[in-house]
């Protein structure tokens, strides 16, 4: 009886110690083949968005966040929906970075609506594909309750499909982001400012982007332009609106710093702005290359520069540069005086110039046609004016 009492004894506690509360086991059990399958999901997400959309391995982690799958039969059917639509890996890969999501949409069902509405539109598959790459949110919108709507929107006021598709490519998130009511206040705002109709028209056409800010952004960036001076029945006010909304007051302040670096004063500063308010959409770079390259290369005054801002805005590498050179190799030769130096010559079209600084002295200097070709580097330009 002893023995028997030991052996349950025994078992009893071997039980007890496999599991004293079965249930709970099962639920461990389930808990620790979930956590599995989970790593096992993340894991081949990852590998997939690297391997098979080109995403790094830090977007590819963060990508996995917001999707995840165990198999590649969706996700294949999406890239391959991409590429059959003339989408580049580039392509695919910033949409998939963007919305990663869309690797588990229907092509057919979700995502080829979207094309075919813009198809419908009158954009060329080219142009989709120009679209949609750049403003890959458009595939998140419902065709019915959202793309058509704001493109009629957009079309009354443009007047025609083709020009609403012209002004969508130029920026595209503007058929997934308009709102009637933005829109509606900017153009009532700036046709109360005493702009007309037709500058505000052009701007929309040209410059969508401009009216996709908040009412209140808009109208103290219309307060702002109007106490600068710009006079609203000119072109250069709707510039400087489109100008100032394109950056944060922060790198405004900067880049008023590096024209002030140049021993420009404030009051220049804005006088320039007025006369060519895009002198403060350049880069930061672009300004400082700029303004070297004629205070330090060509010994210009700053003042000078201010006076004609738009100099600023040529690309030095293309225009600037080479024309200096032929300009200053003139002058050593004797072959044009220092007058010519200054600011006309950089205006005049490439056909001007070569008909005025070229052509006329191909015989004494053979060599000017090629300088001219050439993208002169700055350093060649060592001259004393």
């Amino acid at each position: 009886m002893s023995n028997f009492l030991c052996r349950t004894l025994l078992q009893v506690r071997h039980l007890t110690t496999i599991s004293p509360y079965p249930k709970l086991r099962c639920v461990q059990s389930l808990h620790f083949n979930y956590s599995t399958v989970a790593s096992d999901s993340h894991s081949f997400t990852v590998s997939y968005l690297i391997n098979s959309c080109s995403l790094s391995p830090e977007s590819a982690s963060s990508a996995s966040k917001l999707v995840s799958f165990t198999s590649p039969e969706k996700p294949d059917l999406v890239i391959s929906f991409f590429k059959n639509h003339g989408f580049s890996i580039a392509n695919i890969s910033f949409i998939i970075w963007k919305y990663p999501r869309i690797l588990l949409s229907n092509p057919n069902g979700t995502l080829l609506p979207k094309l075919e509405f813009l198809y419908t539109r009158g954009a060329s598959s080219s142009e989709v594909t120009k679209i949609i790459s750049k403003a890959p949110k458009i595939l998140m919108r419902s065709v019915d309750e959202h793309l058509v709507p704001a493109f009629d929107f957009l079309k009354g006021y443009l007047g025609s499909n083709e020009r609403t598709i012209a002004s969508i490519k130029r920026f595209p998130s503007i058929i997934a982001d308009v709102h009637q009511k933005h829109l509606n206040g900017s153009v009532r705002m700036l046709l109360d400012a005493g702009v007309p109709e037709a500058r505000v028209m052009f701007f929309l056409f040209y410059q969508p982007r401009m009216f996709t800010m908040t009412l209140d952004r808009f109208r103290e960036i219309l307060e702002d332009v109007k106490k600068m001076g710009f006079d609203p029945s000119k072109s250069s006010f709707v510039q400087a609106v489109f100008a100032i909304r394109a950056m944060s007051k922060s790198t405004w302040v900067r880049k008023l710093g590096i024209y002030k670096r140049w021993g420009l004063s404030e009051e220049q500063i804005l006088a320039a702005f007025r006369s060519h308010p895009w002198c403060m959409t350049l880069s930061e770079e672009k300004i400082m290359l700029a303004m070297d390259f004629f205070v330090n290369k060509l010994g210009w005054e700053t003042a000078a520069i201010v006076r004609s801002p738009l100099l600023l805005s040529f690309s030095l590498k293309k225009r600037t540069i080479p024309r200096a050179s032929v300009l200053l190799f003139l002058f050593q030769k004797g072959l044009t005086k220092k007058k010519t130096m200054l600011v006309k010559p950089y205006m005049y079209t490439e056909t001007q110039f070569l008909q005025k600084f070229v052509h006329p002295h191909l015989k004494e200097a053979p060599q000017l046609s090629k300088l001219y070709r050439e993208n002169v580097d700055g350093g060649i330009i060592n001259y004393e004016i």
